[in-house]
């Protein structure tokens, strides 16, 4: 049993409240599981008045009959109303957990896999109100069986012994195939999640997987997991096969001597037909009870696999999140300094005392080689990781100095992919700021105001994935935009380039251009011509900044720069830019 309390307690660990919901839930279920033993009574009252012949007396008894159900199927209700009130605080509030706790922790995909990680998100937190039902249901049904117990030992207490011996074995049998049930649901399970895996690595790069022909390869892969799956589903069927064809032939075995004994008591006179009655009635009850109590007991440890998929994701902190200060100075110049910061992990050093600044109204581009320490240096001034040592530093106060609202605002940037949700593209950029006039003047400003306006829909398109008329490079202006709308003063660009065709790049180069007047702009990146709008370079190997100054100086002393600079330009020529 002390597995059962263990679901339990992880799901209070994860959701704390409703507390007294939860003692509702529990009183209602004990008050229609009670209220279920009382009609038999009643009933066996009416045969006892009808075999006496006394018909008055039968009215008070089909009385009692209505009101025993009265009771019942108000308890029932109340019951329906707590369970509907605990899965709206459980589907809701551990979602929202859930998702903050993942957005906290974005490098949690090296421990979990995005496929758990959404089928957590999405199925497993529905079950979470089942736990408290199956746990409260099976608790109050250990308190049925019980009463039932002592009103067979009050009528006779060898045949109270010999049921309550029946199911003690029964409940043995039934509780040790439960646990290999679980242990197999949990392995599919994880199967499925490697499917969804396979499935969400397939609807993210659908065009190279049939450009590539890689689909045979993948049907393969998908094979070997499904013959995984296959051996853990039927192991599961095989024990439930068990469980309900074969464990429950003892009780009807039993149940058959049981009736037979009862019986030879009736005729010879030792057990009045009322009592033959109610103890069938109570025996029958015994026997839907125990089912029912195991049923829930069964889905309680296949709960607790989902209960302990939400704690394990809960429990994955990759990252601690770094606390944000209480400088609230948000009239920022954008001056940006690294002094002598290094950042590495236990087994790999990243950066080493590196020490560059970055000013207003100039490109400071960042250039090396893959693995020489660019996107570090982007993820340290976005705040996802923390320095080992040194400084970084906005207008002389430390990045950590700042609070969330004020660094948010003066801090932003535009990642390698664009990102849109699958809404309008005024709902786009409502996330940021929802004035109109503010959404087209930063549209315009980019210089994708007219594109917008010539689709049927203007401002209210919705964009998608797979969207062939607002290209990628389309989406990356249109993610500029909204990155403008925070009104901040720095911008990071990281790789913005390298997934867009050519005439994009040159558009967004230009751009960069007009938007260094008003901000300070660190850009990444791998594209010549790119490099070429730069005011200032910082060179990067092997996590040590070997060269920086102004574009035509380093490219002067520095030979890894040149090497970067020199390499085939994608059929665009600099001056274009």
């Amino acid at each position: 049993m002390k597995r059962y309390f263990l679901v339990f307690k992880n799901l209070l660990s994860i959701a704390n409240k409703k507390f007294w919901v939860i003692v509702g839930m529990f009183v209602s279920c004990c008050f229609y599981n009670i209220s279920s033993l009382l009609p038999p009574i009643a009933t066996s009252g009416i045969i006892a008045m009808i075999t006496d012949a006394n018909f008055n007396g039968i009215w008070f008894f089909v009385i009692l009959y209505i009101l025993f159900y009265i009771m019942y199927y108000a308890s029932l209700y109340f019951n329906y109303y707590t369970y509907t009130s605990l899965a709206e605080y459980y589907h809701i509030e551990v979602q929202k957990k859930l998702l903050e706790h993942i957005s906290n922790n974005d490098i949690i995909y090296e421990k979990i896999s995005r496929g758990k990680i959404i089928e957590t998100c999405s199925d497993d937190i529905r079950y979470l109100v089942d736990v408290i039902d199956c746990a409260v249901k099976a608790a109050t049904g250990i308190l049925k069986l019980v009463i039932i117990y002592i009103i067979f030992m009050y009528y006779d207490i060898f045949i109270g012994l010999f049921v309550l011996l029946l199911n003690i074995f029964y409940l043995t049998l039934m509780n040790n195939n439960s646990s290999k049930i679980s242990k197999f649901y949990e392995g599919t399970r994880k199967y499925e999640d490697k499917v969804t895996d396979i499935l969400n690595q397939m609807l993210s790069n659908l065009k190279q997987i049939k450009t590539l022909n890689l689909m045979p390869k993948l049907d393969n892969n998908m094979n070997k997991v499904f013959k995984k799956w296959k051996e853990q589903y039927r192991g599961k069927r095989t024990n439930m096969a068990k469980r309900y064809c074969i464990i429950p032939f003892i009780i009807y075995l039993a149940k058959i001597f049981l009736y037979i004994y009862m019986a030879f008591l009736v005729i010879h006179g030792k057990m009045a037909l009322d009592k033959l009655v109610l103890l069938i009635s109570y025996y029958e009850m015994t026997v839907t009870c125990m089912d029912t109590m195991l049923d829930n007991l069964l889905n309680l440890d296949n709960y607790g696999v989902r209960v302990n998929r939400i704690k394990n994701i809960l429990e994955c902190s990759l990252n601690k999140e770094i606390d944000f200060g209480e400088l609230e100075n948000d009239y920022i110049n954008g001056v940006v300094e690294f002094k002598s910061v290094s950042y590495g992990t236990k087994s790999k050093n990243i950066l080493n005392k590196v020490s560059f600044k970055a000013l207003p109204n100039e490109i400071t581009t960042i250039v090396g080689h893959s693995g020489s320490g660019k996107t570090t240096i982007i993820n340290l001034l976005y705040r996802l990781i923390r320095l080992n040592s040194g400084e970084i530093l906005i207008d002389n106060e430390s990045v950590y100095n700042y609070s969330k609202k004020v660094y948010s605002t003066n801090v932003t940037g535009i990642f390698q992919k664009p990102f849109v949700f699958e809404m309008s593209i005024k709902e786009n950029l409502s996330l940021i700021d929802s004035n109109t006039n503010n959404q087209i003047e930063a549209c315009k400003r980019v210089g994708i105001h007219n594109f917008i306006m010539s689709l049927p829909k203007g401002y209210n398109t919705v964009l998608t994935e797979d969207d062939l008329v607002f290209t990628d490079g389309k989406k990356q202006l249109l993610i500029i935009a909204r990155a403008l709308l925070t009104k901040a003063e720095i911008l990071l660009f990281d790789e913005v380039t390298s997934n867009i065709d050519p005439t994009s790049t040159v558009e967004i180069g230009k751009l960069l251009v007009d938007l260094k007047t008003d901000h300070t702009i660190i850009m990444i990146t791998h594209k010549p011509q790119m490099m070429e709008i730069a005011d200032k370079i910082i060179v990067l190997d092997k996590g040590k900044v070997v060269a920086k100054g102004q574009n035509d100086e380093v490219y002067k002393k520095s030979e890894l720069y040149r090497d970067l600079k020199n390499r085939t330009f994608a059929s665009i020529s600099i001056n274009d830019i």
